[in-house]
């Protein structure tokens, strides 16, 4: 008997040890592809100094268990968990950005890829510059634009950490300011912004006449499905009313589908499509990074071949409006991963605002198709009975909880985890832009309301704006 019991406890021993391992294996697997990513953008793509993005662009927690070696177009970061320890690789690949490897061996990772170089970044020599517009406080609006980068802690969870602010109103730029190290051109971290930019891709194949948003999206494999998937449209994934079955968290647990999906697998839209939903699709609404994960995976499939899709969003929306620094980036397949890794200026996320303000036209051109900009923000029903949503876009609608409740119904927004927000007032002429990295509640740190408070009190017109409450 005491043999068995021992026999027993060994194997428990090693079922919990086993188990335990598996955890610390999973969390370093996320942990390690965010950093060495991270990293590898901003040190290897656009050329900060690693010593100060490891101090200003990882938490403190993710800096004490990460150590990462920067060597030509590769960053190694080993992820150090008591006694273990794993190692985690990011490459950037010319025209797909920086890319965790993820279990891909290094020839076949290497070997996706456009043939032509898909990237220009540079000086935009063409922007206007700050102007006076009749009416505007401009004390007032300095004033708000200064307590932007005012810092009262030096705690990295507390830190407002901007980067940039502009403010656009009737035709003129009326603000523009950059933190230290930063100025107009250099790329930032859209995060979650990323999604209302593979939106705009999705609405300019509708354009071409090459998509029907309305008939079953175009997903690898759903269409063989006997379940429910096979009948969400790309419609549902844009207005992210598909209904899968899982809860959106990222801080609160680093194992669950949105961290890994985005973090350590090398096929992001494959894991996504593997996500099972809870009913019929168009019943529900939650905020999933999946129904985005997988609008990429839409583009790529509609254009059906990879070299001009691994162009498409320079060739059809950056190169269109002169945005110079902007660049999606990849997972290890080579889909751009439509959730959260799009990089832009502070100047070309405004030109994006601009385009959707101007209902899709630029410079006299029309870059998305007739009535886009008006489907892309109006709001399912669904999400009415939460937040107020459309294509990938936050909308300032009535529903059970208002974006901005000081400002105007029509306004919508693009935003972003740590503090991106892309703020559009159609009612106002009015786009402000707010970059950063503000850690503390994934970007709470920062008042947004405050600060939007602030720009529509300088306004000349904001006696006569009438709040969304």
């Amino acid at each position: 008997m005491i043999k068995n019991a021992l026999i027993v406890a060994a194997v428990l021993v090693l079922v919990v040890a086993g188990y335990g391992y598996n955890i610390a294996r999973d969390i370093a697997a996320v942990a390690g592809g965010y950093v060495s990513q991270t990293i590898c953008t901003n040190v290897v793509m656009i050329g900060r100094d690693l010593d100060e993005v490891e101090l200003h662009d990882l938490s403190s927690d993710q800096n004490s268990v990460s150590q990462s070696t920067v060597q030509g177009d590769r960053v190694d970061t080993r992820i150090g968990l008591g006694p273990l320890g794993f190692t985690h690789t990011a490459q950037y690949r010319p025209g797909l950005g920086c890319s965790h490897i993820a279990g891909m061996s290094l020839e076949a990772f290497e070997s996706i890829g456009p043939t032509q170089q898909a990237e220009s970044t540079g000086v935009d020599d063409a922007w206007p510059g700050v102007r006076a517009v009749g009416g505007v406080d401009q004390q007032q609006l300095d004033q708000v634009v200064a307590e932007a980068f005012s810092e009262t802690n030096e705690s990295i969870y507390q830190a407002k950490n901007t980067r940039a602010v502009l403010v656009h109103y009737k035709g003129e730029l009326i603000a523009e300011a950059y933190g230290d190290g930063f100025n107009g051109d250099t790329p930032l971290r859209g995060m979650s912004m990323t999604k209302s930019v593979s939106a705009t891709l999705v609405g300019i194949l509708v354009g071409q006449g090459r998509l029907n948003i309305h008939e079953a999206a175009p997903v690898r494999g759903w269409s063989e499905l006997d379940d429910a998937r096979s009948r969400v449209t790309t419609d549902h994934l844009l207005k992210m009313t598909a209904g899968f079955d899982y809860q959106e968290e990222m801080e609160s647990d680093p194992r669950n589908l949105l961290s890994t999906m985005l973090y350590a697998v090398g096929d992001a839209a494959g894991l996504a499509s593997q996500t099972p939903l809870r009913g019929e699709p168009g019943h529900s609404w939650d905020y999933q990074t999946v129904h985005s994960v997988l609008l990429q995976d839409v583009v790529r499939n509609t254009i059906g071949d990879d070299q001009a899709y691994f162009r498409f969003p320079r060739e059809a929306l950056f190169d269109k409006l002169d945005m110079h620094n902007s660049f999606f980036q990849a997972d290890a397949t080579g889909t751009f991963i439509g959730g959260a890794s799009m990089y832009a200026s502070g100047r070309d996320w405004m030109k994006l605002g601009l385009l959707y303000l101007n209902d899709g036209i630029h410079q006299g051109e029309r870059i998305l198709p007739e009535g886009w900009v008006a489907y892309a923000t109006t709001p399912s029903e669904a999400s009415l009975k939460k937040r107020a949503y459309g294509a990938q876009i936050w909308l300032n609608s009535p529903a059970a909880t208002v974006l901005f409740p000081d400002a105007p119904a029509d306004a919508y927004a693009f935003q972003g985890h740590f503090g991106q927000y892309v703020i559009v007032i159609p009612s106002l002429e009015l786009v402000v832009v707010r970059m950063g990295m503000t850690f503390g509640g994934g970007g709470q740190s920062f008042d947004k309301q405050a600060f939007l408070r602030g720009i529509l009190s300088a306004l000349p017109d904001a006696g006569t704006v009438k709040p969304a409450l």
